[in-house]
This record gives C-alpha cells, structure tokens and sequence, in this order.
C-alpha cells in the first residue's frame, strides 16, 4: 500500500507508450473506411451492371425482328425496324454447326455488351420452341460486370409472340 501511495503521477514512458497504442488503434480503424467506400462503389456499380443486363435481355426478348430472324435461321444479321434502336448491334458473327450460337456485339451505358443466342431451339411442350439469349457486360477492362440470361420465343404464324421471361443474374 505505502508504494501506491508513493506514486505521485504517470511517467513520460507509460504516456509514451499510451499513445502509441492509441494512434496503432485509430490507424487501423481509419484504414477500414476507404475500403467500405470502394466496397460500397463496386456493389453499386455491380448492381447497375445487372439491372442494365436484364433491360438489355427484355428488349431482345420483345423484339419481333429478332424472332422471325432466329426462326428463319439466317447467317446474316437482321435490321432493327426504323426507330428500334434498343435491338441495334454493331457486330454479328455466327458458329457455323447446327447447334452453335449467334454473336451480337453492341454498347449501352459504358458497358461493351455481348449477346448469345443459341441457333438450335429447346422444345418445351407448354411453350413450344424457345432459344436461349444470354447477355453479358463487360467494363472498361474487359471484365464481366453482369450476365443473365432467358429464353426469346420464335415467331411462327399466327401464334403469340408473348416471350418467356425467365431470368437468372450472375455476376463475377
């Protein structure tokens, strides 16, 4: 008892040392905030990415010009009726086996977006034939932001050209 009734303040060392740890602990907690606000830019940027994909899949799914050229299975691209630029593309190539995929290149917002139908369809008894259309953005690096992906109902006769809108989104 008599050493603690001694003591008669703090040494210079022990507010050294105080101080030390205090600036290690702000430090480190100081370090977390740029990082939450990165984190919270690429969630963001995520998110835009994969609403901007699934407009891009619903304007495909909904264009007639598109399901007459994917029933007609064409090796040339198609136009986009006068004043439908929602559908228009800047680059068309095509595999060439039965079972292979139309490539369609174009841009919205600053993504690079690229669109894959496959040439042969799914047959599905309660809405007949149906090709797959997967749509993917790419940023500025090339890297896939957003993808998703349904299925575009062919055009036939008089039958309804409503479109099977199933979507599933990923992202990487």
């Amino acid at each position: 008892m008599n050493m603690i009734k001694s003591e008669e303040g703090v040494t210079l060392v022990e507010v050294l040392v105080s101080i030390t740890l205090l600036s290690i602990v702000l430090i480190t907690l100081m370090n977390i905030f740029p990082q939450m606000g990165m984190m919270n830019k690429y969630n963001e940027d995520k998110a835009q990415a994969i609403n901007t994909a699934k407009e891009i899949l619903i304007d495909w799914q909904d264009a007639d010009e598109l399901k007459e050229f994917i029933k007609e299975n064409r090796t040339s691209g198609f136009t986009p009726i006068a004043g439908n630029t929602k559908v228009a593309y800047t680059n068309f190539s095509y595999d060439t086996e039965d079972d292979g995929y139309y490539y369609f290149v174009t841009t919205k917002d600053h993504y690079e977006v690229h669109i894959k139908i496959k040439k042969a369809p799914k047959i599905d008894s309660s809405s007949g034939q149906v090709n797959q259309i997967t749509v993917q953005l790419l940023n500025e690096k090339g890297n896939v932001v957003g993808e998703t992906y349904g299925y575009i109902k062919r055009m036939g006769g008089d039958e309804a050209v409503a479109t099977e809108v199933t979507t599933t989104t990923t992202t990487e």
